[in-house]
């Protein structure tokens, strides 16, 4: 013998009817104290958008995130962070300590990234220095550990011309 329909189920389809298909089931769960699924599923078997002449969607109507998403998941932020650790990491200058500098770097891009001002533009320039990653202090770059131990095995002559190539590189990452 088969269970007794829910009197929830037609209170939440009045309710339903009530907004006009403008609330969300988390909005219905609440109201009748009873589970956000539960109210997904009758949703979905008794057809209420049908019923109402709207959309057939069975997702919520909700805000959506506005950041931009690439492959892997990840969003533009990680990535550009990413891009500036691997250039530190290859200038062999990356630290944690500084991520904060990092940080305040992806802050000022995604705001030159809004606007496009000068102003913006200059600022970017001074935490790339400030990160190494200008071109200019190529005496930091050369002392570090890592590149110091490269120099040894690589002709001294070609390693600034690699140094300022990758430097290009990365700026020019950057800028897109």
């Amino acid at each position: 013998m088969p269970r007794k329909r829910d009197p929830n189920r037609d209170k939440a389809f009045l309710i339903f009817q009530e907004h006009k298909g403008d609330i969300t089931n988390r909005a219905i769960a609440e109201e009748l104290d009873v589970l956000e699924k539960t109210i997904s599923a009758w949703k979905s078997r008794d057809k209420w958008l049908v019923k109402l002449g709207g959309d057939v969607c069975s997702t919520t109507k909700k805000k959506r995130s506005t950041t931009k998403k690439e492959s892997g998941g990840k969003n533009v932020r990680e990535i550009k962070k990413q891009q500036v650790v691997e250039a530190l990491v290859e200038a062999g200058t990356y630290s944690p300590a500084l991520d904060l500098l990092i940080e305040i770097y992806l802050d000022a891009y995604e705001e030159y990234a809004k606007d496009r001002s000068e102003k913006l533009r200059k600022e970017l320039a001074k935490y790339l220095g400030q990160l190494g990653l200008d071109g200019k202090n190529k005496d930091l770059i050369k002392k570090s550990g890592v590149l110091l131990e490269k120099s040894k095995e690589e002709p001294p002559e070609e390693k600034p011309a690699a140094e300022t190539n990758k430097l290009l590189q990365f700026r020019q990452r950057m800028s897109k």
